[in-house]
């Protein structure tokens, strides 16, 4: 029985391809073409990395209480939360830089840990809970303060907005 020889997708059968076409040129591939220039310039794709809305692949909401807290309130609670642990260095430890670090950690164990929020937080109406909706505890809270020292962390973020140091500790910082 024979068979018909068929094409295969790419075969030369003496019609130029679209790449010949725009080089002008027939048997030489130009270097690069407008759509191989077209993909790269408006920077990489990565479909369903993130949703449409920061948070929404954790399942919170768009706006209002349970949203994902914005920048301007995270670096607000920082900076009330570390003004007071510099204030309470000041008072007992002359300012000592490890005193000040050591009662930013301690507020944000105790505190986070506890209550789900310091000072600063409360102040900038941020709450961190895990994942899921449930309280923080003490060891998130120490994962994330632990890692938050290295300084680096926070700046390591997910589509989402999330800190490294919250996704090891499995948290999220929502608005109240």
């Amino acid at each position: 029985m024979a068979r018909s020889p068929q094409r295969r997708p790419g075969a030369d059968d003496g019609a130029p391809s679209s790449r010949q076409r725009a080089s002008g040129r027939r048997g030489e591939d130009p270097l690069a073409t407008r759509r191989d220039m077209a993909g790269w310039v408006g920077g990489t794709s990565r479909p369903n990395a993130a949703g449409r809305w920061p948070g929404e692949r954790l399942g919170l909401a768009q706006d209002g209480p349970a949203a994902m807290a914005g920048w301007g309130r995270r670096i607000l609670a920082v900076l009330i939360d570390w003004s007071l642990a510099l204030l309470l260095s000041n008072l007992w430890f002359e300012g000592h830089p490890l005193a000040t670090l050591g009662f930013y950690v301690l507020m944000q164990v105790l505190l986070v840990g506890l209550l789900g929020t310091t000072l600063g937080k409360r102040i900038a109406g941020i709450q961190v809970v895990r994942v899921g909706g449930a309280m923080a505890g003490p060891l998130k809270a120490l994962i994330r303060a632990a890692l938050w020292c290295l300084v680096v962390t926070p700046f390591m973020i997910d589509p989402d907005g999330r800190g490294l140091h919250d996704r090891v500790a499995g948290t999220v910082q929502i608005r109240m």
